[in-house]
């Protein structure tokens, strides 16, 4: 399914931080959020999905079952429910939806936004679903996010923290973090992988106000010896280690659940996270690609994953690097752009997406141009790839697609 009939689609980007509607809607629904398995709540800017995805891996290879919530989709709704391991079914979606809705429309009617009627859904599904843990993303921010209405949860992350969504959190550092640090309960355990002082200092300040045990992932590793060496981690990218010593540390410092070292070095090398400098090595555009050519999907969209695809490249080097490149209207392109610039042989754009959030062609190529770089704008995923097996059948190519999760969306879709 890509998308439920209700909450209703259209809203679907519509966003409106706050816990009043969610706490009324669950009310309705018998509060399902206080009947859900052990659950670890992440919160943060980078990080999140690659740190649950390794959670997720370390888990179920130790035997246990997982729900897993997160957010975005890339290809269908179904994605960001996974009951015990198994997405979420079209039947069990519907069967949610209705009874959210009706709950919704009984007077006085309760107008919730998108994310918290689907945050609603997820939670009837995993309250009525035997499950070991969940595994619980935050959408944005974290203290007024929908899925902090738990009263109390196993363990809180806390994966690093950069500016991003500065119109909903705020736009200096401290309160983005204090949005974030909202996750953290009376008496709770809290994993962080933050290096920042005014970062650190605000999450400090509201761990000690709730009398709660803060460990950091770079102490944590400091005082207690794990071998590495012996991880074969399937994520690209060194940031990836960072949010493996996240997961690692949370699995380490709890006592509910027996993992041993094995079941965690079995279950990283089983870990999946789509469209994280992931590389595809199958599909209908793949096949059209050169033999010594590589393509990757990233859904890179901030500084520091910016920071991160132009590492990404550095390693690189000896390829030719075409960049095919698509960012919302309201992520920072500039930056984003001028960081990855002088690693970039050709960037191309494509026209066609229907997506009225992304940047328009022609603007996204002038802010190209301004640095310099070699632009083209192209119809489709159809004829770019055919362009680039026409224009650069000679070279050694590195073909990588970044700058928003949702373009990454569109590539999976015509793959």
């Amino acid at each position: 399914m890509i998308l439920p009939n209700w909450p209703n689609p259209n809203n679907f980007h519509h966003i409106d931080l706050g816990l009043d509607r969610i706490f009324a809607l669950l009310e309705r629904l018998g509060n399902p959020h206080l009947k859900l398995p052990k659950t670890i709540h992440i919160a943060g800017t980078n990080g999140k999905g690659s740190t649950l995805a390794y959670l997720k891996a370390i888990y179920e290879h130790a035997g246990f079952k997982v729900h897993r919530y997160t957010s975005p989709h890339l290809t269908e709704f179904n994605e960001r429910i996974e009951i015990a391991g198994q997405k979420i079914s079209d039947e069990l979606l519907q069967k949610y939806s209705k009874i959210c809705q009706k709950a919704c429309e009984t007077s006085p009617k309760i107008d919730v936004t998108f994310f918290e009627g689907t945050t609603a859904m997820a939670f009837l599904a995993f309250a009525e679903h035997e499950a070991d843990i969940l595994l619980l993303e935050t959408g944005m921010g974290g203290e007024f996010d929908a899925t902090n209405v738990l009263p109390a949860v196993f363990q809180s992350i806390i994966t690093p923290i950069s500016l991003d969504h500065q119109e909903f959190l705020g736009s200096k550092l401290p309160e983005i973090a204090r949005a974030k640090a909202g996750i953290i309960k009376k008496n709770s355990q809290i994993i962080c992988n933050n290096f920042q002082p005014e970062i650190l200092q605000v999450i400090r300040d509201k761990a000690k106000a709730e009398n709660a045990e803060l460990i950091l992932v770079k102490d944590f590793f400091s005082n207690n010896f794990f071998d590495f060496s012996l991880i074969q981690n399937p994520l690209f990218g060194s940031h990836q280690m960072q949010n493996l010593q996240t997961a690692i540390c949370a699995v380490k410092n709890q006592n509910e659940f027996d993992i041993s070292n094995k079941n965690i070095i079995e279950g990283v090398a089983k870990t999946n996270w789509n469209a994280r400098l992931q590389e595809i090595k199958s599909g209908k555009l793949f096949e059209k690609i050169q033999k010594n050519s590589k393509l990757f999907v990233d859904g890179s969209h901030n500084i520091d994953g910016a920071k991160t695809v132009c590492e990404f490249l550095e390693k690189n080097f000896d390829y030719n690097k075409i960049i095919i490149l698509q960012m919302m209207k309201d992520k920072d392109c500039d930056d984003f752009i001028e960081i990855i610039s002088n690693k970039i042989d050709m960037v191309f754009i494509i026209k066609n997406f229907s997506n009225p959030r992304f940047c328009k062609a022609e603007d996204l190529a002038k802010k190209c141009q301004r640095f310099s770089l070699k632009t083209a704008i192209i119809d489709d995923f159809d004829k770019l790839f055919s362009q680039i097996n026409l224009e650069f059948s000679q070279e050694k190519n590195l073909i990588l697609i970044t700058g928003s999760l949702y373009q990454a969306s569109e590539f999976f879709l015509k793959n």
